[in-house]
């Protein structure tokens, strides 16, 4: 590993450096890689490189931030009063998503609010997570979450009105100042790079209250994750993504980041956490049993991991325009299974809850 470089990409250079950094990286510049697209023969032309530029950074740069946090680490008769909740910012130059939604745990009762704007409209995402606020407005919804200690802790806001016409308010602290985390560049295929920073095992502490009803989060029962990604994707993205943490049988906090498929190179953002501490896996696979049933479990696989899903909510996001198709399906999940460490101890999990992401965007 090296130690956090301030530049991805040097002004020397048009790709950016590949690599996995000790921590998230304070400019993440992505966004000056050179790729492939209708205007790139441009980039070289005096004035007109300045079109190209724009068209590229503003129309086919992808970003965003995805938290999620769970007021108990297990679903089931003997938890009472859990909650999980999740919510982002992001945008994709023509259009930004803002959305929040929570499940009560154990009876899966929904609430959720999901918003798209045009361009950048209410919408403004830092260039990095080590610094500086993302925030998403528009009417009845507004989110804001606010970097802190270079990207080791969040002061998150949320307020909105949900689908159903119920008031949602989310005042969370995230902190995982003590833990290692995961930033990563890595190529995709068509000459095009992804920058991401994940943690998967904030303590968090603070409020949400659903139509009335207040949820308390404290940072030893409470857990959360953390997804900042920057991104020039590619034109059909497609994966599933697997992110959850809470306490094993055996006391540990352990979360789990796993993505499929992985980008080909020689590094990947698949980790888990154990009381803090990263380690990398591989040969991860991630399959739904009944690909065309939401409410299907989920078989999830590493060298290092073996896991089974119960599905407790799902939501589900559609844009249908004449050059985009985006199609994203959550489901809250309970994973039970277990991971084993490189010393060979084995973590238990017993319905953990997390998130089960099934993405599939042309754009």
């Amino acid at each position: 590993m090296l130690a956090a470089m301030a530049d991805l990409v040097s002004p020397s250079e048009r790709a950016p450096r590949i690599d996995r950094f000790d921590d998230p990286l304070a400019e993440p510049n992505i966004e000056d890689a050179h790729i492939s697209h209708v205007l790139a023969p441009l980039a070289n032309l005096p004035l007109l490189g300045r079109v190209e530029r724009a068209y590229r950074q503003k129309l086919r740069l992808k970003s965003w931030q995805y938290m999620t946090a769970v007021s108990s680490g297990r679903a089931g008769p003997t938890s009472q009063g859990g909650l999980f909740v999740a919510f982002v910012v992001g945008t994709a130059g023509f259009a930004s998503n803002g959305f929040i939604y929570a499940a009560e745990l154990p009876s899966g009762r929904l609430y959720k609010k999901f918003a798209i704007t045009p361009f950048s409209v209410g919408t403004s995402i830092a260039p990095t997570s080590t610094a500086g606020t993302h925030t998403f407005r528009t009417r009845g919804l507004e989110i804001s979450m606010q970097s802190r200690d270079g990207g080791r802790a969040f002061a998150t806001r949320v307020d909105g009105i949900s689908a159903d016409g119920e008031r949602i308010e989310a005042r969370l602290d995230f902190d995982a100042k003590q833990n290692d985390h995961l930033a990563i560049c890595v190529p995709l295929p068509g000459g095009r790079w992804s920058y991401t920073h994940k943690q998967m095992a904030f303590g968090v502490s603070g409020t949400v209250t659903l139509d009335g009803k207040t949820f308390q989060f404290a940072p030893d029962s409470a857990f959360g994750t953390m997804d900042f990604t920057k991104m020039y994707a590619l034109r059909h993205a497609v994966w599933k993504w697997v992110a959850l943490c809470g306490k094993s049988r055996q006391g540990s906090v352990v979360g789990l980041n796993l993505v499929d498929p992985t980008p080909d190179a020689p590094i990947s953002e698949n980790a888990c956490w154990i009381d803090g501490k990263l380690e990398p896996l591989a040969e991860v696979r991630l399959a739904v049993d009944a690909p065309g049933n939401i409410d299907s479990p989920w078989s999830v696989e590493a060298a290092s991991v073996d896991l089974r899903s119960v599905a407790i909510a799902h939501v589900e996001q559609k844009l249908e325009l004449p050059l985009v198709r985006h199609r994203l399906r959550h489901v809250v999940s309970a994973f039970s299974g277990r991971v084993r460490t490189k010393t060979g101890q084995i973590h238990d999990l017993d319905r953990i809850v997390g998130i089960a992401e099934d993405n599939d965007t042309w754009w």
